[in-house]
């Protein structure tokens, strides 16, 4: 039997909403408190009391501090959420308990086993896999992630029914309440895909709320009290007036909403007891107006068209080639919004769907073609019947007038028969006897759901129950024809060459996934059994093009001497395969043929940290390093480039004003915001000073091209000149790319290509070992070093030059760190 997931949840940062895919149809369940479709994801907590949504929300001005929300925000960190009545929250906690209150909404009783939570585009690895580990706490058997611009592009296209959609394109705008996606979407063939996409974490509708308090009300408050450092205290957690900040939040929002339907909002400043350090009451009503909330938000607004446009840049596309921007998300009921985005785009504005609850009935689309697989994908019938299993196959979703559909049958099928007709009374098979594999075309009515009931019948005609659900097939309506990943996968290895790591890229950005792909890298050092010397197989996130300090660290596979059956040889080849699912669950295995062992892990991505003084620290540190790129390109004669580092210097400069503001209990998420806005920085500092580091690598690989070219001549095997021959023949691609990475990868195919020979040249063996006595004194164990180095002596007596490499390397490792690093980079991976 194929059971379907047939369940979908839009997990937001201000409100959350369940629908389920049932015979064709979506319903979005309804709180039965309230009979609201939206349950607010906010929690109380008062001693052994749990409120959730509506009820948690009332409580936000009376008892903020054991109140939980916009913890969305906070997936993927080791942020935790203060209840003082309770201690602290993770938000993956906080958001399993908004998960499991939504089952409550579904008023048939049936239970949720599985269900498909959406999540933005711009999520990374580990917000992702932070998600589904909620699902997981809530009590579903099976989660699968879909990222939000595909839900709501589902949501629309299933519904309109009087619209060509075929071979479209457009772009979501998705405005929620702590995130923002813009996706570019494409329908060809009846399937969805999303082919480009932009967003920020940290833009949503909190962030106006954030953004009213900071610009006006604040200074309207001062202006009519005392108060030192008013924001600052109403921010850190032991702040004197931090109750107020939560309170204001709330205040915020509330005029937000007003103020899209009406040109002013009063704030009462008495509903939050403001009282100055002088004790006088502040208690008069706090006006604002939609332009001035308008001014607020503009430059927020401004920065999403320029997402916009770089997807159109980077597709080549004009703004006619879209079919229009679908708005989506709770900040898109914003009049301002919709105007500006028109305005400065030139696209028309599709507000066709509601906004709220889209993402939820995309999501419930998507769930009706999702197999749930926690039970398998069949289902036996009872012990004392014929033991069958029966597996179907056929397309959900079908731009065709019939479609295929087979079944694979196992078990006593002999005197049995089925039955295939449709509900409406259309179509019908007849008896038909049962074989072990079955077809029938299927006719399907065009533009609508089409079902059919599969029975398998005795000779009686009397029905076996084995537990199969209707076919469903819509024909006509749109599919997902994969989802995609939003950044470049990495893997980093050690670049002997330049004393560096590099990126090696694995996944690219928007490719379809699931994906697999394989890769096979060599040990970069020699790594004894039963030692505590590693192989770091790791994974980051981000442009390949960048260097992977500027990438989000994924995780790592560890391989220890402690793990190992034999010493793995520096040299010895590690076949790596990288296996990641359509929910972004990435696993990784490596063979090391040194040993032929296997390991494999799944990785579930390691937390961001974020400390406000190691923050400030290193924007400290960004500066020196900006400073002197603008100081060496000045000097050089190169004032362009000294012109453009000195903006990106008024830009770092910015954020060490920003960082000082920041306490180290901040309560807000300034810290996240500003941690990507480094990063950002840092990537433009990283392309801006590329040309320095093309000319360099260039240089270094013309001169290392005529060493090893000769060493190949004298002294290669067959296999060394074809790979010299190999890279030769692709030097156009890379020698005139302006990206210094790919130059820096020949140069190390070179390195390689020469260490190999060296590795077997006896002279050079036997004045590597020469090299090596005389660091014999400063050798971490003596005992083993003597040893070797006898060995050593011996071999080199009887010519075996292989051996010699082995003991070679081995009285490498024993060199301390700091003689190593004198010689060659310190390994960080221990992978080339």
């Amino acid at each position: 039997m194929s059971k379907m997931v047939s369940f979908g949840i839009d997990l937001g940062t201000t409100n959350s909403l369940i629908a389920k895919f049932d015979k064709g149809q979506v319903e979005v369940f309804k709180n039965p408190n309230g009979f609201k479709e939206t349950l607010p994801s906010v929690v109380f907590f008062r001693n052994d009391r749990i409120l959730i949504g509506d009820q948690a929300r009332t409580y936000v001005e009376k008892d903020p501090k054991n109140v939980a929300s916009r913890f969305k925000r906070k997936m993927g960190t080791t942020e935790t959420i203060k209840i003082q009545s309770v201690g602290s929250k993770t938000p993956i906690e906080l958001s399993a308990f908004i998960l499991k209150e939504l089952k409550n909404f579904v008023h048939s009783g049936e239970a949720v086993e599985a269900v498909v939570i959406t999540i933005p585009t711009s999520f990374d690895t580990v917000q992702s896999n932070a998600t589904k580990e909620a699902g997981v706490a809530a009590g579903f058997k099976q989660v699968v992630l879909l990222q939000e611009p595909i839900a709501a592009s589902l949501a629309y296209a299933n519904r309109e029914k009087n619209v060509d959609l075929r071979n479209s394109q457009w772009m979501v705008y998705d405005l929620g309440g702590g995130t923002f996606d813009v996706a570019l979407v494409k329908i060809v063939e009846g399937e969805l895909t999303v082919v480009d996409h932009e967003g920020d974490n940290y833009l949503g509708g909190c962030d106006f709320d954030e953004q009213i308090i900071e610009k006006v009300l604040v200074p309207e408050i001062l202006r009519r009290g005392r108060f030192t450092d008013l924001l600052g205290q109403m921010k850190s957690e032991k702040g004197k007036y931090n109750k107020l900040w939560y309170r204001l939040l709330h205040a915020a929002e509330g005029a937000k909403i007003e103020l899209s339907t009406k040109t002013s909002a009063e704030i009462d400043l008495e509903m939050v007891s403001l009282v100055d350090e002088d004790g006088v009451a502040i208690d008069s009503l706090l006006n604002i107006t939609r332009s001035e909330f308008e001014d607020v938000i503009t430059a927020a607004i401004d920065s999403t068209a320029d997402m916009m446009k770089k997807i159109l840049t980077r597709n080549s596309l004009r703004p006619e080639d879209l079919k229009f921007v679908l708005m989506v998300g709770g900040g898109t009921y914003i009049p301002y919004v919709r105007k500006r985005i028109e305005e400065l785009m030139g696209i028309p504005v599709n507000t066709s769907i509601d906004p709220s609850n889209a993402i939820a009935i995309g999501a419930a689309y998507f769930a009706g073609t999702k197999e749930f697989k926690a039970g398998g994908d069949t289902v036996k019938v009872p012990s004392n019947s014929r033991q069958l299993k029966i597996r179907q196959v056929y397309n959900r979703n079908s731009q065709e007038s019939e479609e295929t559909f087979s079944a694979k049958v196992e078990g006593d099928i002999s005197s049995l028969f089925y039955r295939i007709y449709s509900e409406d009374g259309a179509f019908d098979s007849g008896l038909k006897a049962l074989s072990n594999r079955i077809m029938e075309d299927l006719p399907l009515r065009e533009g609508a759901f089409n079902l059919f009931q599969f029975r398998i019948l005795d000779v009686q005609n009397n029905p076996i129950d084995v537990g199969l659900d209707s076919i469903q097939i819509a024909q006509g309506r749109y599919s997902v024809a994969g989802q995609m990943l939003p950044e470049d996968l990495c893997l980093v290895t050690d670049d002997i060459a330049n004393k560096d790591t590099r990126l090696n890229k694995i996944f690219t950005k928007n490719c379809v996934l699931p994906a697999k792909t394989k890769r096979t890298v060599e040990v970069a050092k020699t790594i004894v059994k039963g030692s505590d010397e590693e192989l770091r197989i790791m994974v980051v996130e981000g442009p390949a093009e960048k260097h992977s300090s500027t990438n989000k660290p994924i995780g790592s596979l560890l391989i220890t001497g402690k793990q190992i059956s034999r010493d793995l040889i520096k040299g010895t080849e590690i076949d790596l395969t990288f296996d990641i699912s359509e929910s972004r669950d990435l696993t990784i295995s490596a063979y090391l043929n040194g040993t032929g062992q296997e390991f494999s892990q799944v990785f579930n991505g390691t937390a961001r940290h974020v400390d406000s003084r190691q923050l400030a620290s290193e924007v400290l540190q960004l500066e020196a390093s900006v400073q002197s790129e603008v100081d060496e390109a000045a000097a050089n004669g190169n004032h362009e480039a000294a012109e453009k580092l000195e903006r990106l210097l008024g830009k770092v400069r910015g954020l060490i004003s920003e960082s000082g503001t920041l306490s180290a209990d901040d309560v807000t998420d300034d810290r996240f915001k500003l941690e990507d806005k480094k990063r950002r920085v840092a990537e433009e500092v990283f392309e801006l000073t590329s040309s320095k580091r093309l000319d360099g690598a260039r240089a270094t690989y013309a001169e290392s091209r005529q060493d090893v070219a000769s060493l190949v001549q004298e002294n290669g095997n067959d296999r060394e000149k074809h790979q010299l021959r190999e890279l030769l023949a692709r030097e156009q691609t890379f020698i005139h790319s302006t990206n210094p990475e790919r130059v820096e990868a020949a140069t190390s195919e070179l390195a390689r290509i020469k260490w190999q020979i060296l590795m077997r040249m006896p002279d050079f063996l036997v004045g590597m070992f020469e090299h090596l006595v005389k660091h014999r004194a400063s050798m971490n164990d003596q005992m083993q070093a003597k040893q070797l180095f006898e060995n050593g002596k011996r071999h080199i007596s009887s010519e075996s030059w292989d051996d010699l490499n082995q003991v070679n390397g081995r009285l490498w490792d024993l060199l301390p760190e700091d003689e190593r690093e004198a010689e060659d980079m310190r390994l960080y991976t221990g992978i080339v």
